[in-house]
């Protein structure tokens, strides 16, 4: 596997028929007849040179994306099937080799999710295996606003939120919410997002990182509301920019975790990290990918 590659990447684009003042929105759910599923576009972006994460001189730091290690002897990609087994034994240890790698005090994980890409993606044939399951996100995006952060602290934090929000954090990325932060306030937060394939080498849609020192925060972010049934999420979709510069993790293995910036409380999203998946093409290959992602507040 090449360590830099040309590929397809995936960005948001706003449908001329929009009106200028009418905010981005998606409905994840049957839109009523007659009215738009959507109000902007996704359109690919060819020739996209992603850069070997591994070999990089990107950090945590400065650029907010970082790889390292878990121990995952034992889990077997199909023990991630039980969410009892994920929040005893996959979290606990995640939560373990998170403090460790980040020099985290504690770790609170708020979500975590499964995907597993049916055969037939990014088409959805009626009773393909995998069909009804969470699939790879392809467009460039930010999972949080600044907006939806704050409401995030209200929900998770509840009477500690005002103590929270005067500490730093960051968000890193996970949907059952699983608590593993002490009682005592800690002085630093961060918000990150961790992404591992459940097993490897994954070669099937990996993920792509876009390194946000390239990002113009003004003109390269679209703010969308993700409509679901009971609730609205506020994020970012991303617009492309022949400034950005991508990376990925050639043949990421089950034992290697991707942690990524969401969101600083002291630099707010300056280092938030875009990220999508995106197909390989004639260089993929292996079984559909199956993928667990996790989020949570990092404290320092």
């Amino acid at each position: 596997m090449p360590d830099n590659l040309l590929a397809s990447v995936r960005y948001v684009a706003k449908n001329p028929t929009t009106p200028a003042d009418e905010k981005g929105y998606i409905l994840h759910y049957a839109a009523p007849p007659g009215f738009p599923q959507n109000n902007f576009k996704i359109e690919p972006h060819n020739n996209i040179k992603m850069h070997d994460l591994r070999t990089s001189s990107l950090s945590y730091a400065e650029n907010g994306i970082k790889i390292t290690r878990i121990n995952s002897e034992g889990m077997q990609p199909e023990l991630f099937d039980d969410d009892d087994w994920i929040e005893t034994v996959y979290l606990p240890e995640l939560h373990r080799s998170l403090c460790e790698t980040l020099g985290a005090k504690d770790v609170t994980i708020f979500d975590w999710m499964l995907r597993k890409r049916a055969a037939s993606f990014p088409q959805r044939n009626v009773g393909d295996e995998n069909e009804e399951q969470a699939q790879p996100s392809l467009s460039a995006h930010i999972d949080y606003t600044t907006d939806e952060l704050a409401g995030r602290l209200e929900q998770y934090f509840d009477a500690d939120k005002e103590k929270v929000s005067k500490s730093r954090y960051q968000v890193i990325k996970c949907a059952h919410p699983v608590h593993f932060h002490s009682s005592s306030l800690l002085t630093t937060l961060f918000t990150s997002s961790i992404w591992k394939p459940l097993s490897g080498p994954c070669r099937d849609f990996p993920m792509a990182y876009l390194d946000p020192t390239t990002v113009d925060r003004q003109n390269d972010l679209y703010v969308v509301d993700e409509v679901f049934p009971t609730v609205a999420n506020e994020v970012f979709q991303v617009h492309y920019n022949p400034a950005h510069k991508w990376y990925w993790v050639p043949d990421q293995l089950a034992c290697e975790i991707a942690i990524f910036m969401a969101y600083d409380s002291e630099r707010g999203q300056e280092i938030a990290v875009p990220h999508c998946s995106f197909d390989l093409g004639e260089r993929g290959e292996g079984e559909p990918r199956k993928s667990i992602e996790v989020r949570a507040f990092v404290f320092y």
